[in-house]
């Protein structure tokens, strides 16, 4: 294994993976700045007790007193991060408490460290109002926002040029790469050696993995090599996707899954109606070939039970109304503004996408809407 001048990152056989104090660090610094923003909590929680006596009790916000420090280290200037998190960086250094992040203590055992930290979080939301910080943050998350209306014109368009339809979707995720702390240590040592940091600092907060080892997680920059390549593929791959017409695609972050990405794919009905045959034979298709066993599936379209009355996958003819409006509230979830990535490792990073596929269709009549009952391939899925 070699590792690259990158703090947050393990090289192992090729593939970048990234060490979970890093992400999972970024979740909580979300967290932390979502209340400095958008809630009026300081360091206390003032309340009384019955009998008029006055109570403290340190806030969920100044619960965080204790990991600014950490949060300060995931700065890197090898990615693009999100306004909200960019801010808190921008801040932190202006600011007197970075000098003794290190010895702030959540007891608070003569109030300097409370008065500090009261003095830090007034400080960020004032140059927040300045700098029309909400502003910026809405612009981020507004590419999801806008992606809504994207989506209604999206399946709209779809239903003009084809009279039913064959809808797939599939989660794609990653399996963690296991390391030993041996195996860390004598990466990260490479790495601090040329960076000259302190490994000590580096390490400093991430008590957050099973002792022995550590969880990587797949790097968004793997991610997108494999989706670009599941993309390009297609046209070699008849067999799968020979009659796809359009589809969706997104990637988001979770702290269980880390990276991973969803896809709707749309087929034209007229030829192919197995859909559960199709959404298998991609999944393994991207585990097997795309991401040569670093990557697993979940096939929806085999869990129609879980779906309810919310089913709208399978085959759905252009005049049933009632499925089609399932089918654009199931595409929303494409355009929701959670688990929207918060670090990126360049500033124009796709996340989310519609693409129809244009073919040349015989004749200029278009094709007649009809409810007859169409032919399927009935093939069998090879995994």
């Amino acid at each position: 294994m070699n590792a690259e001048i990158n703090l947050h990152v393990i090289r192992s056989q090729d593939v970048n993976y990234i060490l979970p104090y890093f992400m999972d660090g970024i979740v909580d610094l979300m967290k932390f700045m979502n209340m400095v923003v958008y809630k009026d909590l300081l360091f206390y929680l003032e309340s009384t007790r019955e009998n008029g006596s006055p109570v403290r009790k340190v806030s969920p916000l100044g619960e965080h007193i204790e990991r600014l420090h950490t949060y300060s280290r995931l700065y890197s200037s090898g990615y693009t991060f999100s306004p909200l998190i960019a801010f808190f960086f921008e801040q932190y250094r202006e600011h007197p408490i970075k000098d003794c992040a290190l010895l702030l203590n959540k007891f608070d055992p003569d109030g300097s460290d409370s008065d500090l930290f009261n003095d830090f979080v007034t400080t960020m939301r004032r140059e927040a109002l300045v700098t029309k910080l909400k502003k910026r943050i809405s612009d981020w998350n507004g590419k999801f926002e806008e992606g809504s209306d994207r989506l209604v014109k999206f399946e709209a368009e779809l239903f003009r040029d084809y009279a039913r339809l064959m809808v797939i979707r599939l989660d794609f995720n990653y399996h963690k790469a296991i390391f030993t702390d041996k195996e860390v240590e004598e990466l990260c040592a490479e790495v601090v050696e040329q960076k000259e940091c302190d490994l000590a600092d580096y390490m400093a907060g991430s008590d957050i993995y099973a002792p022995g080892t550590i969880e990587g997680r797949i790097a968004l920059e793997e991610v997108q090599k494999d989706r670009k390549r599941f993309f390009a593929n297609m046209k070699g791959k008849p067999s799968l996707f020979k009659h796809l017409v359009g589809y969706i695609w997104r990637i988001e972050y979770t702290r269980g899954a880390g990276y991973h990405m969803h896809v709707m794919l749309f087929f034209d009905g007229e030829f192919v109606e197995k859909h559960e045959y199709y959404a298998q034979a991609i999944g393994c298709y991207w585990r097997d070939v795309i991401t040569q066993g670093r990557g697993y599936f979940e096939n929806c379209n085999r869990k129609k039970s879980s779906y309810g009355d919310n089913w709208a996958l399978g085959r759905i003819d252009h005049w049933d109304g009632a499925k089609r409006e399932k089918l654009r509230n199931a595409m929303q979830y494409f355009s929701k503004i959670s688990q929207i990535v918060q670090v990126v490792p360049y500033p124009k990073c796709r996340l989310f996408q519609t693409v129809i596929i244009r073919r040349q269709r015989k004749g200029a009549g278009g094709r007649p809407r009809t409810r007859s009952v169409v032919g399927a391939d009935h093939q069998r899925p090879l995994c």
